[in-house]
């Protein structure tokens, strides 16, 4: 199921009332006897996920619209991750963070490439596989872009109070770390 079509699917029910606390095995007069949408056990874990989806597309707009300069998202994700490691990573590993298709990745190498950001050279032990690492343009960038782009995050969620981060943070580790085994 697409998030669209979860959204939907949510929006839908909770317009039909169905999302109202009932007690299992009733029905509205007039419905049919198919369970509810809150009977199914699954209810409360879609709407966990709509509201993750939700805030994840708010964050991310507000981000596009004061955005990490003349790069896009991507390519902040890719200078960031490189800025972490002076050595570089192989595609591989990028592909691994980002959590992007290899082709996705060896596209956003090449333009941040032409642009002067990141060189890429073959493996000594593979040479099959590239290590890419940020030039000193790509560093300087990366110096700049990246406190910026931490106190943009810092300005998007400052309404919530630093317990609620904090706990947020938590539970959603907890929650990376139960997808991690199942992924």
């Amino acid at each position: 199921m697409t998030a669209r079509a979860a959204r939907d699917e949510f929006t839908s029910a909770r317009a039909a009332g169905g999302l109202r606390a009932r007690r299992p095995g009733t029905t509205r007069p007039g419905t049919s006897s198919a369970p509810l949408l809150d009977e199914v056990p699954t209810a409360p874990a879609v709407a966990v996920w709509v509201r993750l989806l939700k805030a994840h597309g708010l964050i991310l707009r507000g981000l596009r619209r004061r955005g990490p300069g003349a790069l896009t998202l991507s390519q902040f994700d890719v200078l960031a991750q490189l800025a972490r490691r002076p050595d570089g990573m192989r595609g591989s590993e990028l592909t691994r963070e980002l959590l992007v298709t290899a082709g996705n990745v060896t596209g956003l190498v090449a333009r941040m490439a032409r642009l002067g950001l990141v060189e890429r050279h073959a493996e000594a032990d593979d040479r099959r596989a590239v290590r890419v690492r940020l030039t000193v343009k790509g560093r300087r960038l990366a110096a700049r872009a990246v406190p910026r782009h931490r106190g943009e995050i810092a300005r998007l969620l400052a309404e919530l109070p630093e317990r609620d981060l904090t706990q947020l943070r938590a539970l959603l580790g907890r929650l990376n770390a139960s997808l991690e085994k199942t992924a």
